[in-house]
């Protein structure tokens, strides 16, 4: 699994230049939210235990764009525990704030996510259809060049992991009307 990572130090580049000038929404999905799902089988350690374990987890960003154009972003993951049942946590954030350096940018129709983490990067790319009633997605999460792990603090449980290698399945992506987060 080790080979499937990214680690070009291009694609973190890219990622953190794409967030550092906000871009406005377009203004058909004003009001709306754009949902990306995918899937990612891990190599990763956690807490320092030296045992490398192969995981699955399931990924969702959401991203609410209000009548004003702002995004209200949530990144979140999911898993199965190992005593049964699901294991959830999720990160919101308004604009591009946040600990995981957010930055949600448009550019004609498409949408890019990036979110920097310790030793890479992971980068969500939209693209809408000409009326922006759906899209696709990709999601791409790699090493920078010469780091031999990406380090972050789960959202599920607040463990530190260590991601060796990680294997991006593919994304779908959907458009609804209104504010995802009506919780």
């Amino acid at each position: 699994m080790r080979g499937n990572i990214l680690t070009s130090l291009g694609f973190v580049a890219a990622t953190n230049l794409l967030g550092n000038a906000a871009i406005a929404a377009p203004s058909q999905l004003y009001g709306k939210s754009v949902v990306v799902s995918w899937t990612e089988e891990r190599e990763q350690r956690v807490n320092g235990d030296p045992t490398i374990r192969n995981v699955g987890r399931s990924g969702s960003f959401s991203v609410y764009l209000s009548s004003a154009g702002k995004p209200f972003s949530r990144m979140s993951y999911a898993f199965s525990g190992a005593k049964g049942g699901l294991k959830h946590g999720k990160k919101d954030a308004v604009g591009g704030e946040g600990s995981d350096n957010r930055k949600v940018a448009f550019s004609g129709n498409t949408m890019s996510v990036g979110m920097g983490m310790s030793g890479g990067a992971r980068n969500i790319l939209a693209t809408f259809d000409g009326s922006f009633g759906s899209c696709n997605a990709h999601v791409l999460t790699g090493k920078e060049s010469g780091s031999s792990s990406i380090r972050a603090k789960s959202m599920v449980n607040g463990n530190k992991v260590e991601i060796l290698s990680v294997k991006t399945g593919a994304a779908s992506c959907r458009i609804q009307d209104g504010n995802v987060f009506g919780e």
